[in-house]
């Protein structure tokens, strides 16, 4: 039986959330209409069990269960393969749906040919619209302004986060559909037509950027949209920030400066990573001069020191 919309969803040790996300799912979508693939990450919690409950009680509910543990993008290309809808939703476990969703999103990719990917505002629990997850491509400006040693002097204000960071523009409570550069793989609803032309997810991206490269391809064949007229809960977007866990840190620029390298040109992928060097070093240096007075900062010293590992090998 074709189905409309497929839901990939990529889990790792989220089985009680992604329980609770499946049952906001049921309670709202035409179940019909829908194919459900969960792939479960090498978990070591109670997921396979909730899964397999799951599936067992829905025929139209599929899982994949890995080996190991593979990358996000890789995870989430299984799940693409054995889908077969025409419309392709890529969604995190952490969503929650508190409203009906995809008729609605697909009746409007339906009506206009010209959008390639759509997503509801995104709301945490505090029912606050998440800016963050709607942001800009990358620049070096952007390098620059918020992770470089220089990124304290400059004042966060909302106009250079409009121009270099996040959208600004998009206004939740004006009920009507915004355009944006990029939307997130909490909630990436696509055309198969599209995917088929640009190729599965990039495996190459192990931490980050995924949904950053996902964008870009897609924008390429139609718009990006966020219907504000909609909203879904995604429980853990507030918390999750690079700052707090310098490994994070390190793969998110890795990433950053591969994403330079495929979509940009070769002297501004060069002049980044130029730029991630003497930035690096630089902080090492002053750390190691602090250490002498014993004022040093061991996670900034780990931090920097795990990134030029990362860059050389």
């Amino acid at each position: 039986m074709n189905r409309t919309a497929a839901i990939i969803i990529v889990n790792h040790n989220t089985g009680t959330i992604l329980k609770e996300c499946i049952n906001s799912v049921l309670q709202y979508e035409d179940k019909d209409n829908l194919e459900i693939i969960i792939i479960d990450n090498y978990s070591n919690d109670n997921s396979r069990l909730i899964i397999s409950e799951l599936t067992q009680k829905h025929n139209f509910i599929s899982s994949i269960f890995t080996d190991s543990i593979i990358s996000f993008s890789a995870a989430n290309n299984l799940g693409i393969v054995k889908s077969g809808s025409e419309f392709v939703l890529i969604m995190n476990p952490d969503i929650i749906f508190t409203e009906p969703l995809l008729e609605s999103l697909v009746s409007l990719m339906k009506t206009d040919e010209m959008i390639g990917a759509i997503s509801p505002a995104l709301t945490g629990i505090d029912g606050k619209f998440q800016r963050n997850y709607f942001q800009r491509y990358p620049s070096l400006k952007q390098f620059i302004y918020y992770h470089s040693v220089l990124a304290p002097l400059f004042n966060k204000s909302a106009k250079r986060m409009n121009i270099y960071l996040e959208n600004q523009d998009i206004e939740i409570d004006q009920k009507k559909i915004f355009y944006t550069e990029q939307i997130p793989c909490a909630f990436f609803l696509t055309r198969r037509t599209i995917l088929d032309k640009i190729g599965l997810m990039d495996e190459n991206f192990i931490l980050f950027f995924e949904d950053v490269d996902l964008s870009y391809l897609v924008a390429k064949e139609g718009k990006l949209a966020v219907d504000t007229r909609l909203k879904v809960t995604h429980l853990g977007g507030s918390s999750f920030k690079t700052k707090d866990n310098w490994w994070m840190h390190g793969r998110y620029i890795v990433s950053m400066i591969y994403f330079f390298k495929k979509h940009y040109s070769g002297s501004k992928a060069f002049l980044l990573k130029f730029l991630v060097y003497i930035n690096s070093y630089f902080v090492l240096s002053i750390e190691y001069v602090k250490k002498v007075f014993g004022i040093d900062d061991q996670y900034r010293i780990n931090k920097h020191k795990y990134l030029l590992k990362l860059l050389k090998g």
